[in-house]
């Protein structure tokens, strides 16, 4: 099997793409087929190089996928095995008689079974379709765990950042207010204040750093590097960061792994009702048979056999009864596909819209502190409102990060849901 076969079948889910495809190329570019040159290779405007890399890490390293991978192979000797019952089958026996041993053979091919065959081919088809699906359902799994670890680390790191510069900056102003109080000008409340909001900044800076160190190492072991690190911040670029959602629902649904499994699953539940009825009838077969006393014969031979009752026909009842439940949960799939999709356009829709607003604010309240020092010097401010401005300009910096990593991190699962960020593992025979 190639590297990429397991990967197509979530990455194009359905092969009816010709609907969102000229949607899908006005939003992104035009699309590439998996086996031409730089197809599943260069990541989307928008993905950071070093998270490209991290993806490419976990499918090659991965130990679910490996699994999945294996259970793939297994299906498909389910499928020689479900061909060769078209083959005659061979009964060998060595009979002691007047204490003699004299052999027995027959030989029977099938000449007519009802379906049973075929349909058995059917099933073991549909269950490696269901293999690969579910390959790519892990592959999807792996993929948006590193996508969502990678902009943890991003959010933290950038977090540690403002708030290192806030417990600068709020010391700094703790030791003024230290020598304003030793020289009588300022009351010793407004160092207790100037302290406890240092100490909060110093709490909130420790919450931070153990969340990256939880994210980062989440990430870690993704990729399987225990000394993986995500190198230089991504910037958020409106252009970039924004897809547009024209058709992207469509194209959510077209490429979801879950619905493609349960297609499969229908299909084989569908093939496991036509084995189950065709038990019912018997089979024909042309019967070569030797023994020592009868000699060589040859017939036509019909066989039936009804395994208790009418346990093949309840058995084909419960199979078609499988079937219908794959097919409402096909539909439930959707919908849940639908929904995630939605969720992620509503997330990312709202991160442009503040980014605006939020970036003046930052900027704003940046102003503002400044303008409020120089008036606190001059006695036109009270210590209280230069401590209130600073620490509005830290959770002004805050939203914005939070804004902007919303913005990166939708977008790469947008780009995810609709196929548009194809990684692949490094190594030829990774998911081989």
């Amino acid at each position: 099997m190639s590297r990429l076969s397991p990967l197509v079948f979530w990455l194009l889910g359905s092969a009816a793409l010709s609907s969102g495809i000229a949607a899908q190329e006005a939003a992104y570019g035009p699309v590439l087929a998996p086996d031409e040159p730089g197809a599943a290779l260069a990541a989307p405007p928008g993905i950071p190089p070093r998270l490209a890399e991290a993806a490419e890490e976990a499918l090659e390293t991965y130990p679910s996928l490996k699994a999945a991978s294996t259970q793939i192979r297994a299906t498909q000797y389910d499928i020689a095995a479900a061909k060769w019952l078209r083959f005659p089958s061979v009964s060998a026996e060595l009979v002691t008689r007047a204490d003699r041993i004299t052999p027995e053979v027959e030989v029977v091919q099938p000449v007519w079974t009802g379906g049973r065959i075929k349909a058995g081919i059917d099933r073991a088809k549909a269950l490696r379709g269901v293999a690969d699906a579910a390959l790519s359902e892990t592959v999807f799994d792996v993929l948006l765990r590193v996508s969502a670890s990678y902009y943890e680390v991003v959010r933290a790191e950038r977090l540690r950042e403002i708030y290192t510069d806030s417990l600068t900056e709020h010391r700094r102003l703790v030791a003024s207010m230290e020598r304003r109080v030793e020289q009588e000008v300022s009351p010793r409340t407004d160092l207790e204040l100037a302290s406890a909001r240092a100490a909060q900044v110093e709490q909130q800076l420790s919450i931070v750093v153990a969340q990256r160190a939880a994210a980062l190492e989440r990430l870690r072991q993704l990729v399987g590097q225990p000394d993986f690190d995500i190198g230089a911040l991504p910037q958020y670029s409106p252009d970039q960061h924004h897809p547009s959602p024209d058709g992207v629902l469509d194209l959510a649904q077209q490429c979801d792994p879950t619905i493609a499994r349960l297609n499969a699953q229908v299909v084989a539940a569908e093939a496991e009702s036509r084995t189950a009825r065709a038990s019912l009838y018997p089979q024909l077969g042309i019967k070569y048979s030797y023994d020592r006393f009868s000699g060589s014969g040859l017939g036509v031979v019909a066989q039936a056999q009804t395994g208790g009752g009418l346990s093949p026909l309840a058995a084909a009842q419960a199979a078609t009864a499988r079937r219908e439940t794959a097919e409402f949960q096909v539909t439930v799939a959707e919908r849940e596909a639908r929904e995630k999709v939605s969720l992620d356009l509503v997330e990312n829709q709202a991160a442009k819209a503040r980014f605006a607003s939020t970036s003046v604010a930052a900027a704003s309240t940046l102003n503002v502190t400044n303008s409020f020092l120089r008036q606190f010097v001059a006695g036109r401010r009270t210590w209280l409102d230069l401590m209130n401005a600073v620490r509005e300009a830290v959770e002004a910096r805050v939203a914005l990060v939070e804004v902007e990593n919303s913005a990166m991190a939708s977008a790469a699962r947008l780009r995810l849901r609709t196929c548009q960020w194809l990684p692949v593992p490094r190594a030829s025979d990774a998911l081989s």
